[in-house]
């Protein structure tokens, strides 16, 4: 038996092309006259690609002949392929990977974006679930009210780091990519920090917001004196004149460790890819294309996603910058993936199926990049994506 390698493993994965199981002739195997397919998401513009489809279908229609049509916008739509209806798509909003993993482990919902760090600790649970594909990068960033008066993490760390007066920041949650990442670097720079309010002897305190959405109030109410978390929100406080923007957060030290990281992937059960998975790659094409209109129009992406979250599209504009979509699971990605696993397993959070996980052992729990691997090869063979 050959032995699995990370190189055989990313080899292996991009040559699957699923043959009849994504070609327009294969068999359906039907769930229902109308299958409907249940969506969750974060509101939030690292889920652009699904907004650009739900938002553009005439765009759809003409350029990919595959499209959603609303029957209830922002609700429930209507997949089409090549003229025909195969499928309702039942979209759920969220405030946060983890409220997206409840769903799942409810059973609620058939595929999914959410933060990938709130993914593996689904996997780590044993909910039956698995990473289909990275869909964007980076897009977290740190932003300071503008009366604090460090301008840069240098001076933001020499602000904080035992001077007795302890430092609140805003988070969307514990466990999300922000959250991670940021407590990562305060232990780099021997910054204390705590979440619970009764410990004064933490140099840092985080307030949970619950949710990406509730940040802009923790600086416009002073709940907190800085923030941290996904855009467009912490972009809002910089429009609105009241943060300054110190850093995006794959820039934190040190140098490197976190850049181009991971931040949301689309992921699905076992039963959804496998009950019928000509209609399933049908769902991912759909992604595929979003991901693509995102990265090759920013002006329609930006527009789209503020309609969609109800901000400025300057505000979108600006957010647009830090952020990169992606189908592609690429060395760097997978390595940034590795490297959460070993930060929140040395967190402690942690406790089932990817303790100690690492490599091919997370790759294999975590990961199954094959129908959109073929999905992708496909879209490409008849020039719909670069």
């Amino acid at each position: 038996m050959k032995k699995l390698t990370r190189r055989n493993f990313m080899k292996g994965a991009g040559a699957l092309t699923l043959g009849a199981a994504i070609s327009p002739l294969a068999p359906r195997m039907a769930w229902s006259s109308t299958p409907t397919i249940k969506m969750a998401y974060i509101l939030s513009d690292h889920h652009a690609p699904l907004m650009l489809a739900a938002s553009n279908g005439e765009m759809f229609e003409e350029k990919y002949k595959t499209w959603l049509k609303p029957l209830n916008p922002a609700k429930l739509y209507e997949l089409y392929d090549n003229g025909s209806p195969i499928a309702r798509v039942q979209l759920i909003p969220t405030k946060k990977g983890p409220d997206v993993e409840k769903l799942v482990a409810q059973g609620s919902v058939d595929i999914a974006i959410s933060g990938t760090q709130a993914i593996l600790m689904s996997v780590d649970k044993g909910v039956d679930t698995k990473i289909i594909s990275p869909l964007q990068t980076a897009g977290n960033v740190f932003v300071l009210n503008k009366d604090v008066p460090a301008q840069d993490w240098k001076a933001f760390v020499s602000h904080v780091k035992g001077q007795g007066k302890q430092f609140k920041i805003g988070m969307p949650g514990p466990h999300t990519v922000a959250a991670i990442i940021f407590r990562s670097a305060l232990e780099y720079e021997g910054v204390s920090y705590t979440e619970d309010s009764t410990n004064r002897k933490a140099d840092v305190l985080f307030i949970n917001m619950k949710g990406h959405g509730n940040l802009v109030a923790a600086l416009n109410n002073k709940i907190s004196e800085g923030i941290i978390g996904a855009q467009p929100f912490p972009s809002v406080t910089i429009d609105q004149g009241v943060g300054r923007l110190i850093l995006n957060l794959q820039d934190v030290p040190p140098a490197q460790r976190w850049a181009g990281h991971a931040c949301c992937s689309l992921e699905a059960t076992s039963k959804f890819l496998t009950q019928d998975p000509a209609l399933a790659a049908k769902a991912l094409s759909l992604m595929a294309l979003g991901v693509d209109l995102a990265n090759t129009r920013k002006d329609l992406t930006a527009k789209t996603c503020s309609a969609w979250l109800g901000v400025s599209e300057s505000v979108e504009t600006v957010a647009m910058q830090s952020m990169t979509y992606t189908t592609t699971a690429t060395p760097r990605w997978v390595s940034s993936v590795d490297e959460y696993a070993k930060t929140m397993d040395g967190m402690g959070m942690f406790t089932g199926k990817l303790q100690g996980a690492q490599g091919e052992a997370l790759a294999s729990a975590a990961f199954d990049f094959s129908m959109m691997n073929g999905v992708t090869e496909q879209l490409k063979a008849k020039g719909l994506i670069a």
